[in-house]
């Protein structure tokens, strides 16, 4: 019997929204110290601009303060493992128990139109057969819940960089 226990469950959705690329871009492809609509805090721990390679820290709510500076320690380390302007951004997470890739890929639907697809992927940390049997549908489950709720926040990002422009 083949083991299963570590491999990966996928997700995905595509969601038209009426911004041109270069706006979507903007709005998806930055990590900001504190975003409202997901209700995360993230570090960046590589000194220069955002690229494949970029190390980052994130925190459910807002991170903890130290010295009116937010604090490196906990979280989920983090890395931007894709990254190409205005075509995909990419992240991958590491949680406790497994690692998660989210995937933002965008395209011109026309010139003020753009496609985006989010996809989700979670690999569960190797164990025990019996509990990765156990839990299987549970990661198939979470991939499929975040792409969802990523998909929905997709207009609430759009608005959020609207609100930092203005």
């Amino acid at each position: 019997m083949r083991d299963t226990s570590s491999q990966p469950h996928r997700a995905s959705a595509v969601r038209e929204v009426a911004y041109p690329v270069e706006h979507v871009w903007s709005a998806m492809a930055s990590l900001l110290p504190y975003c409202s609509v997901c209700d995360v805090s993230v570090i960046v721990d590589s000194p220069g601009d955002l690229e494949a390679g970029t190390k980052f820290r994130a925190f459910s709510g807002h991170a903890a303060q130290t010295d009116g500076m937010p604090s490196a320690e906990g979280g989920m380390a983090g890395e931007i493992v894709d990254w190409a302007p205005q075509q995909t951004v990419a992240t991958r997470l590491e949680a406790a128990s497994e690692t998660v890739v989210v995937c933002v890929e965008m395209a011109p639907a026309s010139q003020d139109t753009t496609l985006v697809t989010i996809s989700v992927q979670v690999t569960p940390r190797l164990r025990s057969r019996l509990a990765a049997a156990m839990s299987r549908s549970s990661y198939a489950r979470m991939a499929r819940r975040t792409v969802e709720g990523e998909i929905q926040k997709l207009p609430a990002h759009l608005a959020l960089l609207e609100e930092r422009e203005g």
